[in-house]
């Protein structure tokens, strides 16, 4: 058995194309991401792109592949814009949904449902992670952590 979807939302006062150029500047997620240490870029950003991460939790390090799967700038589509990426050894999607609001835009950061772990990431999760439930836990706390650094981020 799998994990549930994970999901988080906060309204910035700052347009679609403000939020934009922060959510798509993945290299610079890591300074709002408590998790994340470090992204490399395999290409331009868009869809498509190849990612490696560098992920922490206290002294465990491990790395993650992604690949972008959507990528709509909010300026193509009346303010919504939309980024995610496939991770794996996880087999999950991430995504950053843009709605325009009347005060601004309503971000909504997303995992998708994680399907039955393979041996390795079930082992990690359950030994070097506080097993998953407890990882899900921290991450939709750190997903709230990474929106509200995004909001003060684009409020100052």
């Amino acid at each position: 058995m799998g994990q549930p979807p994970l999901e988080a939302s906060i309204e910035i006062a700052a347009p679609p194309a403000a939020v934009w150029t922060a959510v798509s500047d993945l290299r610079a997620m890591k300074d709002r991401s408590p998790e994340l240490v470090r992204t490399w870029l395999l290409g331009r950003p868009g869809l498509g792109c190849r990612g490696v991460h560098l992920n922490r939790r206290k002294v465990v390090v491990w790395p993650t592949f992604s690949r972008i799967t959507r990528w709509k700038d909010p300026a193509r589509d009346s303010g919504r814009g939309a980024l995610a990426f496939h991770v794996m050894p996880t087999d999950v999607e991430w995504s950053y949904e843009l709605q325009p609001t009347d005060g601004g835009t309503l971000v909504t950061e997303r995992r998708s449902a994680m399907p039955a772990a393979g041996p390795v990431v079930s082992a990690m999760a359950r030994f070097l992670l506080g097993g998953a439930d407890h990882h899900d836990t921290e991450l939709l706390a750190g997903m709230h952590r990474t929106l509200e650094a995004l909001k003060s981020d684009l409020e100052r």
